[in-house]
């Protein structure tokens, strides 16, 4: 009896060990991290590094590297996500009672600014110019603007509940940059200790001054909040092409 014991103990203990070694945090990708020269070697789930962007709110130390989350491969283009939310700016400088993808500030930041400052020539020439679909909202009518031809863009609803298996897996820590620009923590959803952080998609919501959102704990905010608004994160995604 004793022997049977000690037995079913050790065992419970092993699977214990097996669990907390193998078991995934809150948030966290369930790939591995791939340095930029082995990027082709890549897939839907790995993160990849790519390009240099301010992120630890310390411009003494130079750029960081970023993490991209790879989120759907086709041949030698991966899609691709930034792991963490990288800035936070709101979705259009100024309010207007009609606005799209195609006509915010935010776009224009994200493939000028952005696009020049976190990556080299060499790695421009990765990046492709995709068309970007003007997705309509699932739960309102309101008109989505026109296709644009972008290299750097947000995810739409329909992109961010495709590409994403689940809630948490759209849960999203911003950087120190983003949170010193302003972005909200949401105290109440962390993932590895961090607060996540509400991030910008471009679809509009229930209205046309009105843009969605993914909440803190992952779920798709479908009505949307103002466009002006200045403390919701952003996330760029883009095609890059490994091949290059």
């Amino acid at each position: 009896m004793k022997k049977t014991f000690v037995i079913l103990i050790t065992a419970v203990m092993t699977a214990l060990v097996l669990v907390s070694c193998s078991g995934k945090g809150k948030g966290e990708s369930v790939g591995k991290t791939i340095p930029e020269e082995e990027i082709e070697t890549s897939t839907a789930g790995d993160v990849i590094v790519f390009g240099k962007y301010e992120q630890d709110n310390d411009p003494s130390d130079g750029k960081e590297d970023v993490e991209w989350l790879v989120i759907a491969k086709k041949g030698s283009k991966r899609l691709v996500i930034s792991k963490y939310a990288l800035d936070c700016l709101p979705f259009n400088d100024e309010y207007a009672e009609e606005l799209t993808w195609e006509t915010c500030s935010l776009r224009e930041w994200l493939n000028g600014t952005f696009l020049s400052d976190a990556f080299s020539a060499e790695e421009q020439k990765m990046i492709v110019e995709t068309k970007v679909k003007a997705d309509v909202n699932p739960s309102f009518t309101t008109d989505p603007g026109q296709d644009t031809d972008d290299f750097v863009f947000l995810l739409s609803i329909a992109e961010a509940n495709k590409f994403f298996e689940s809630d948490e897996a759209r849960m999203c820590v911003p950087t120190e940059y983003a949170l010193s620009h302003g972005t909200f923590a949401d105290e109440e959803n962390k993932v590895d200790g961090k607060s996540a952080c509400w991030w910008l998609l471009r679809t509009p919501g229930d209205h046309p001054f009105l843009i969605t959102y993914v909440f803190g704990d992952g779920t798709v905010n479908d009505y949307g909040i103002m466009i002006t608004s200045s403390d919701y994160a952003v996330r760029p995604a883009m095609w890059i092409d490994v091949g290059n």
